[in-house]
């Protein structure tokens, strides 16, 4: 369904599922979690990069979601943008983890459900200078290439503004670009 002027926000299809949940349907709670497991544990891991941490952020941020499904009114419920909310929980979930424990960076491999990259050297080089984005540009560009979200997205999942969003993606682009030729002596890619 399109929405926004063309944008996709998920607030059409992830209404009627938000509305089963705070119902009570089993099936629409697992819906749910098949749905949107993966994308948010890719993104809990580009931002804590360990596994088990990201594992258990995600599932974290699904208890909050469903507790407070159970707790909103209808109304507040139908008008929600489903997806950017999980993000937005999600990413509240991995800020307190990253207060508690530090900038720890460890990396455990690749997540599960992930393809063998073809060169994982790169992408290992990408995630470390992704992770040495500050926090607002990684999140930024994180949600936009790494989720696919759109600015729109982002600004639901992150409360700033749209615009707000595209210059942090901007200008995480540009440190990114300077990180990775720094790392290869200057050479372009």
């Amino acid at each position: 369904m399109v929405v926004n002027g063309g944008r996709h926000d998920g607030r059409a299809e992830g209404c009627g599922l938000a509305v089963r949940i705070a119902d009570g349907d089993p099936r629409a709670v697992r819906e749910l979690v098949e749905r949107h497991y993966g994308e948010l544990y890719r993104y809990a891991f580009a931002m804590l990069r360990h596994r088990a941490a990201s594992e258990d952020a995600v599932q974290d941020a699904f208890v909050r979601a469903l507790e407070a499904l159970g707790k909103y009114p209808e109304g507040r419920i139908r008008a929600m943008a489903l997806r950017p909310w999980l993000y937005r929980i999600t990413l509240n979930v991995v800020r307190n983890r990253l207060r508690v424990r530090g900038r720890e960076t460890s990396l455990d491999g690749v997540h599960p459900g992930s393809e063998l990259p073809e060169d994982p050297e790169g992408v290992m080089d990408v995630l470390a200078a992704l992770h040495g984005l500050p926090e607002r540009q990684r999140v930024a560009v994180t949600l936009r290439y790494l989720q696919d979200l759109p600015y729109a997205g982002i600004s639901a999942a992150t409360g700033w503004p749209e615009g707000t969003a595209k210059t942090l993606v901007h200008r995480g682009l540009l440190r990114l670009r300077a990180a990775l030729n720094e790392e290869r002596g200057g050479r372009e890619p």
